[in-house]
């Protein structure tokens, strides 16, 4: 039988639990499977988000990997809107609250009003963070968070 080296075989541990499905396939194994339980929060803290970053920790970098994590580039089918954003010479953190908050992703919108996103800035269109947003909860939720953390 073969063991990982990560686990004993003896001892059942948190995610990793003893698995009869392989013998009623047919198949050998060593009668574990990883099962992972996942619970997404809705709050920054919960996502393990603590906003450790400061304004000024966001670059370019990371408006492209966070455009490219949304999916964004597949709908757009170019960095055309980014590079809109970033010509503008907004401030990188502000560029992710645009896109946060028309994406209605509200641990990252955490995340970058703790690190101090202005939701008032405007993209190449006139329109804040504000008029993006996804809905009315994603309004209300920056204009309240901006409000408690004041």
């Amino acid at each position: 039988m073969w063991r990982s080296p990560f686990v004993s075989a003896t001892r059942r541990v948190g995610w990793l639990r003893p698995s009869n499905l392989s013998s009623k396939l047919g198949h050998a194994s060593s009668g574990f499977r990883a099962t992972g339980w996942f619970r997404f929060r809705k709050d920054a803290e919960g996502a393990g988000i603590y906003g450790s970053q400061s304004r000024d920790d966001f670059d370019r970098d990371d408006v492209e990997q966070y455009f490219n994590y949304m999916g964004m580039l597949a709908v757009e089918g170019s960095y055309d809107k980014m590079e809109a954003l970033l010509k503008e010479n907004i401030h990188p953190v502000d560029i992710l609250l645009l896109m946060a908050s028309s994406e209605g992703d509200k641990p990252k919108i955490e995340e970058l009003m703790r690190a101090g996103a202005n939701y008032n800035v405007k993209d190449a269109d006139g329109r804040t963070a504000l008029d993006r947003a996804a809905s009315d909860e994603i309004k209300e939720f920056i204009i309240g968070f901006s409000v408690k953390n004041a």
